[in-house]
């Protein structure tokens, strides 16, 4: 456990910074934790955002790798980074929380979302599942070049129990397979659906959030798994057809439960100024023709690392941690999991980023 006020060294495991570097512990919260600047020489040393730390703490006989996640210059130069799980502050058993990710229309990068944001939570200390449940078409464990032997189908059909079927991906997640090709996932009956809730809450003892990535679209599936969750997570891009379909199901949401917040995420956007506008206009007709409120969560620009990355079968986050898209699903996960205490921070492509992605073209 950190304390307040407790002196740390810093290794950085980067090309530029190779010292050790002291800084003081300002702020401790439930997934991460704040430190001030380090200084040399009288200069601040400009740790960047994504770098990487080694931190040991010889009087408790360990060490533990965090990540920069944050940092600001007002009042005091400070970093926020991860906080791992062991040194958390368990004053209490947590109920895991599921969380739907879903979407109006296919093709808007929903999947690609859902893991790239597991990872981020993972990173942040908490231990995340990834459900796929797209069923009948699921993908999660192909784009993550995964080859599953079990899926959901054989849980449904009594052959498994669910951490059977569980396989370990990247970042720290883990799957639990969907059935990719079988008919019979497309709608299940009630008992069926029932029967995969019920070993989904198996998991509340292993994970502290659970990620549902659901079916494109408006299917039975689709809103039970929507109904039956803590979160909703709904995304889409700028495109006036998958705004409507993204409007379409949040309109299903109010008319089957108007107590839902589902949060809205713009995926693929210019800049920050176009998310913020579509985003606004859509909070603004929500609140005008329905009971429900919806809340915006943040947004992801058009990058194409993320393209280069989906390719690869590798996750962005991992394969180009420092890129925009990656930049802006760490502000996502930061926020998701810390609504009060981090505001929303604003991710642009730098210059080196533009002058690639032009040249590119």
């Amino acid at each position: 456990m950190l304390n307040v006020n407790e002196t740390l060294y810093l290794e950085p495991q980067s090309q530029i910074y190779k010292g050790t570097y002291q800084a003081t512990v300002t702020n401790i919260a439930d997934s991460t934790f704040s430190i001030t600047m380090p200084f040399e020489k009288g200069k601040v040393i400009l740790l960047s955002v994504g770098t990487m730390l080694k931190i040991p703490l010889p009087e408790k006989n360990i060490s533990f790798i965090s990540e920069i996640v944050q940092r600001s210059f007002v009042p005091v130069p400070t970093l926020v980074l991860t906080l791992p799980a062991q040194l958390a502050d368990k004053k209490a058993a947590k109920k895991a929380k599921f969380i739907s990710v879903t979407s109006g229309k296919g093709g808007v990068g929903k999947t690609s979302f859902t893991i790239n944001l597991g990872i981020a939570l993972s990173r942040l200390g908490y231990k995340t599942f990834i459900i796929d449940a797209d069923l009948g078409t699921a993908n999660v464990d192909v784009l993550l070049n995964l080859h599953a032997k079990y899926n959901i189908n054989h849980i449904i059909n009594r052959e498994k129990d669910i951490l059977d079927i569980i396989i370990e991906g990247p970042g720290g997640i883990n799957l639990v397979p969907g059935g990719s090709g079988l008919q019979n996932l497309a709608e299940l009956d009630e008992w069926q659906f029932n029967r995969l809730i019920n070993s989904f809450q198996t998991l509340e003892d292993y994970a502290d959030i659970i990620l549902i990535d659901t079916g494109a679209g408006l299917s039975k599936n689709v809103t039970n798994f929507i109904l039956d969750s803590d979160e909703v997570i709904v995304v889409t891009t700028p495109e006036p057809h998958a705004i409507t379909d993204a409007y379409a199901i949040i309109k299903v949401m109010d008319e089957q439960d108007n107590t839902l917040r589902p949060k809205l995420v713009l995926n693929r956007v210019e800049s920050p100024e176009e998310a913020k506008k579509v985003s606004d206009k859509m909070i603004t007709v929500t609140e005008r023709f329905l009971t429900i409120r919806l809340e915006s969560l943040g947004y992801i620009l058009d990058d194409s690392n993320v393209l280069k990355a989906i390719k690869r079968m590798r996750p962005f986050i991992l394969a180009e941690p420092s890129c925009p898209a990656a930049q802006c699903i760490k502000n996502i996960a930061l926020k998701l999991v810390r609504p009060e205490e981090t505001p929303q921070i604003e991710v642009r492509k730098n210059f080196l980023h533009r002058m690639k992605e032009l040249f590119h073209r």
